[in-house]
């Protein structure tokens, strides 16, 4: 087949093919709108469906083409709303909220160890209470604690637990873990402590596939065993994370480092590692037989070509890998978009990758359209689809057809050719997927066109070849130790070596304010202009510059919105915990508490960060810790090693506890020195704005005794400081965890009773109703910090009467998500905003659709634009 034929032939089918699967994408999103936007969708849809007559009559395409675009576009939106509305009718939503019940259901997904739980995905199959047990279907996520039985895939389970609604924390432009569990089809979770909570049962049938599911768990579990009881850390965890995909024992200066370079996505198996490994077989495999006696090349070139021979050998490795990686859905994706190339490969399609990318994408989202707005989909098919770009590029630009990767007329040229290839690869990927790690982590990883270069051949050409080989042994031999464990932990300490050193490159960590989904677009529609206008070259650099200048902006991420008439005061969802940030006219930026900081969820980190940075605050003038309680300064230690910070204030309590010690390590690393607060003092102070302290009283110098173990968090509760904010004609109390004893000091205070905005003192508990003061607040407002769900029953209901009863309005950060105040200091006006607020509603078809939809249309375009009111 000639050059030109084979290209056209090329062209051919992608242009057949992509059409009616970009279509099916566009319309899965269509669909994912159509309960907010029921009339616009329609409309657009017959717009879109005119178009393509007006096309047809034009002689641009043909009936049947116009036809398949309309067909899959129709289909897409009625696919999400069937497989969406299919998930909420699960029976298993009715058991939320409810009483404990018994549950029993399968183990469907691999079992995420940590040191010291499991995390398992149960399919429920009955449920009831005492001697009545039902039948139902849904997806259950349980936690485990101090759970020491072996729990596989495939494994039937029985448990008493009390089933939750999907949670998590909700604040502007943050990450909402419940909708991400939802999308997942997840929609309860619950958790157990103990020995013997849960029953476990293995699979009993040797017909099921279940029975695999539950051999292959068991290789991991044999793997994980040899693992643990051979490397140490970091190898434990990088070997834990590359080869069986268990990332809970990566510790979490491990990955900082990891992300810092660009370099965090080789931590995690994804399409990444399958691809490596499957380039590194499949050209092994065709090297060695091409090297083959020409007597053994002609009686195999009867058979079977050397390409196809390598993509046999390929295909079970890269599915051994996968299994081994426990098939979650982000490997599955890599493997299917692997398996349809390394077909094409076989039929001698090979350059068809945008036809094989879409039809993996289609095959990925069939069984949940959800995960279309699942991080790891769109950066791994971004990023597939910059590598498919750049070779077919490549390809173009070559006078012949010929193979990727072609050995050039000597050893150094071609290693010179394959060097360019991967850095315009790594660069195309990069640059591709920048925006999207910008957006979901507010970071540009602009190390990664370094650092890849030196650390993806490192862990693809050696570390996972290397730990496979090490597994396929032990689990042929069964051998309990893992075989050349000091190369392994060798070759793991030096990539650490090398992370770590790279990411203290100055710079190296470059947080940005997330763009916004409008420039987003701006930004990708710029770069296909490139791809697809080479014929003009100017126009090409026109859009060049384009790029370059949303680079800039996006990296410089300006703070723009200082109003000096304006003071702003958020309350951020930090569930079970206290964060507030004020905002003053001249600019300054006040942190009051970092909410708690768990094993794997730091909210210092997960909000605290990603807001500060959003709204352009590289820097804090004043964090106050109000009182060494885990829930009020979990998170402060990684707010001061990220930011910028002027002051450090406290109550002066010292505690031996591990969370406190973090904090005061790092309050010395920072350099920073600790000032305590006692009553009276005015720790900022900007025009008329002033911050200052109503309690404690300190007597006792600039630091108090230790907290003795006998004294109770009562004590400590009413030793919190308590601060009141005058900006103007506006003012704000902050009671912090102030209990009964605090609050009856702060009544004979005339400035502890006339504040507009009050945050209910300790999460709304009981032990802080004080209704004498409740009921001579001269309060506007109310805002209680509480998490979803809390264990602690927070906030009391006789607490919400006693505010509901002076008809104070009362904002919950566990119902509203995090609640942001901002006035004007030249009158009156003050406005309130939540992050429910701005979540979509369903449009029910009534009388008033076309009012609620244009209130819908308001809410997206404050989500498309990042404004912020």
């Amino acid at each position: 087949m000639s050059s030109s034929r084979a290209s056209h032939e090329c062209g051919f089918l992608q242009f057949v093919i992509l059409p009616p699967i970009l279509s099916f994408l566009l319309g899965l999103i269509l669909g994912s709108y159509v309960l907010f936007f029921p009339g616009s969708t329609f409309l657009l849809l017959l717009a879109i469906g005119l178009g393509l007559l007006w096309r047809e009559q034009l002689g641009q395409m043909t009936l049947n083409q116009g036809s398949s675009i309309f067909v899959c576009l129709v289909g897409g939106v009625v696919w999400w709303v069937a497989m969406v509305s299919n998930q909420a009718t699960d029976n298993l939503i009715q058991w939320v909220n409810v009483s404990p019940v018994q549950v029993v259901g399968e183990v469907v997904d691999p079992v995420r160890r940590t040191p010291d739980r499991l995390v398992m995905i149960v399919e429920v199959s009955h449920i009831g209470q005492g001697e009545e047990i039902f039948p139902t279907t849904g997806l259950l996520r349980l936690t485990w604690r101090e759970g020491h039985q072996v729990v596989r895939q495939g494994n039937y389970i029985e448990v008493l637990a009390q089933l939750r609604e999907p949670y998590g924390t909700r604040n502007p432009g943050g990450f909402e873990y419940g909708e991400y569990l939802k999308r997942k089809g997840i929609h309860a979770v619950a958790s157990v402590s103990g020995p013997g909570k849960v029953q476990v049962r293995a699979s009993t049938n040797l017909w099921e596939f279940s029975w695999f599911l539950e051999e292959v768990d068991g290789w991991r579990n044999q793997v994980h065993q040899a693992a643990v009881d051979t490397l140490d850390d970091p190898a434990l965890g990088l070997f834990l994370g590359m080869i069986i995909g268990e990332q809970s024992f990566i510790t979490p200066e491990v990955r900082e480092a990891f992300m810092a370079t660009g370099t965090v996505h080789i931590i995690s198996i994804s399409g990444s590692h399958l691809g490596l490994i499957a380039f590194l077989v499949f050209f092994c495999v065709k090297g060695c037989v091409l090297r083959f006696p020409t007597v053994w090349l002609e009686w195999l070139s009867l058979r079977v070509t050397a390409t196809r021979l390598s993509a046999m050998v390929t295909f079970p490795v890269v599915s051994f890998y996968s299994l081994l990686a426990g098939a979650e859905i982000a490997t599955i994706r890599s493997w299917i978009m692997i398996a349809l190339f390394l077909v094409a490969v076989w039929l001698g399609r090979e350059k068809h990758l945008l036809s094989a990318l879409g039809i993996a994408a289609i095959l990925a989202l069939v069984t949940n359209p959800q995960s279309i707005y699942d991080t790891s989909f769109q950066l791994s098919y971004s990023a597939v689809l910059a590598i498919a770009l750049v070779i077919q590029m490549n390809r173009r630009s070559k006078k012949e057809d010929q193979e990727l990767f072609m050995p050039s007329s000597t050893w150094g040229e071609s290693l010179w050719e394959r060097t360019k290839q991967a850095w315009w690869i790594t660069l195309a990927v990069t640059l591709v997927t920048l925006p999207l790690v910008a957006y979901y982590f507010n970071q540009i990883a602009w190390l990664g066109l370094l650092s890849n270069v030196v650390v993806v051949p490192l862990v693809g050409f050696l570390m996972i070849p290397l730990g496979l080989l090490s597994v396929m042994w032990v689990l042929l031999t069964g051998s309990v130790t893992l075989p050349l464990a000091a190369l392994n932990q060798a070759i793991a300490d030096t990539l650490v070596h090398i992370v770590t050193w790279l990411a203290q490159i100055p710079g190296a960590v470059w947080h940005v304010a997330s763009p916004s989904i409008l420039m987003i677009f701006v930004f990708y529609g710029l770069l296909l202009t490139i791809v697809l206008c080479l014929h003009l070259p100017k126009f090409q650099m026109g859009c060049a510059i384009g790029v370059c200048v949303i680079l800039f902006w996006w990296s410089w991420s300006p703070r723009f919105d200082i109003d000096a008439n304006t003071v702003r005061v958020t309350f951020l969802d930090v569930g079970q915990g206290d964060a507030t940030v004020l905002e003053l006219p001249n600019g300054e930026t006040i942190l009051i508490d970092g909410g708690p900081a768990y094993r794997r969820l730091d909210m210092g980190k997960a909000v605290i960060g990603p807001y500060l940075w959003d709204r352009g605050i590289r820097r804090l003038d004043y964090v106050i810790a109000t009182h060494p309680q885990w829930d009020h300064v979990g998170g402060l230690p990684w707010v001061l090693r990220s930011f910028d910070v002027g002051q450090y204030w406290s109550n002066g309590i010292v505690r031996e506890q591990e969370f406190y010690q973090r904090l005061q390590q790092e309050i010395h690393t920072s350099g920073l020195k600790e000032h305590v607060a006692s009553k009276g003092q005015e720790i900022a102070s900007s025009g008329s704005c002033a911050l200052k302290v109503l309690s404690p009283v300190r007597e006792i110098g600039d630091r108090s005794e230790t907290l003795k173990p006998s004294m109770s968090g009562e004590v400590l509760n009413n030793q919190s400081i308590i601060t009141r904010l005058d900006c103007g004609h506006h003012s704000f109390l902050l009671t912090a965890d102030a209990e009964v004893d605090a609050l009856s000091k702060l009544n004979q205070l005339l400035d502890a009773r006339s504040a507009r905005v009050v945050k209910v003192p300790h999460h709304g508990a009981k032990s802080s109703l004080h209704r004498g003061w409740i009921q001579q607040l001269d309060a506007e407002v109310a805002v209680v910090s509480v998490g979803q769900h809390n264990r602690y029953g927070h906030p009391y209901p006789d607490v919400v009467e006693a505010y509901a009863q002076e008809e104070i309005p009362l904002y919950r950060t566990d119902l509203d998500g995090a609640v942001w105040i901002t006035a004007n200091l030249d009158s009156h006006e003050m406005t309130i905003h939540t992050a429910l607020e701005r979540k979509l509603q369903v449009v029910q078809l009534n009388t008033a659709v076309l009012k609620n939809e244009w209130e819908n249309w308001g809410r997206l375009w404050r989500q498309w634009t990042g404004e912020v009111s």
